[in-house]
């Protein structure tokens, strides 16, 4: 099976957060009118549906042949074997002198690019282009502050609070929640449970909203 794209970048795994996600990230909003396809490996499923928006997101399988025009590596070139392309390009996203590490090489790899200057200075094969990684920001929504200090006993309102955790994803609203209880704690990523303490006044001042269900 052989599979065309004009541009092909490769990245092994896909973390749930970091550095080369947040480049893959960026390029695929800027560049989305582009020919691009990321291959990967294994990866965090969060990551993949946030590319899978804008480029192709392909999961590497063998015995899979890869045709572009331009390909795109970085310290993981494991499928550089099965790439036809007519320019190979590495990527370096880190300073690997100060690190003393080198990053894999391949006799394809003939074109060298440094995401800032100190990179390409620094640069473990020469020589190398400069070339910032893209950065859009998105626009930041106000992130809803609350807090609840309560013994989450049955009687306190716990299935409330969690109906309102759905409500809340269900219209896409951004929260964090403080919940200071000794017991019942609600796990959930937005819920930050902290050990019940006698005074709260600042923590109270720091929510939005004071919710006792």
């Amino acid at each position: 099976m052989t599979f065309y794209s004009d541009n092909v970048f490769f990245f092994r795994h896909l973390n749930s957060i970091g550095g080369i996600e947040s480049f893959f990230y960026y390029l695929a909003k800027k560049y989305s009118d582009y020919d691009i396809t990321i291959f990967y490996m294994s990866g965090d499923t969060k990551q993949y549906r946030r590319l899978a928006k804008h480029v192709r997101v392909r999961k590497y399988i063998p015995p899979i042949e890869i045709e572009c025009k331009n390909a795109f590596f970085n310290f993981n070139i494991d499928i550089i074997d099965s790439v036809k392309a007519e320019n190979y390009y590495q990527i370096f996203h880190g300073d690997y002198k100060a690190m003393g590490i080198k990053p894999p090489t391949h006799p394809k790899l003939t074109n060298y690019i440094g995401v800032s200057q100190t990179v390409c200075d620094n640069a473990p094969y020469q020589p190398v282009s400069l070339c910032y990684n893209p950065v859009g920001i998105d626009s930041p929504r106000k992130l809803l502050k609350l807090i609840s200090a309560t013994r989450l006993s049955h009687e306190k309102g716990r299935s409330r609070m969690l109906k309102f955790i759905s409500i809340l994803e269900t219209n896409n609203i951004p929260f964090i929640w403080f919940l200071l209880s000794d017991i019942n704690p609600i796990n959930h990523p937005d819920v930050i449970n902290i050990p019940t303490k006698l005074n709260i006044a600042e923590y109270i001042t720091l929510a939005d909203y004071l919710v006792q269900f």
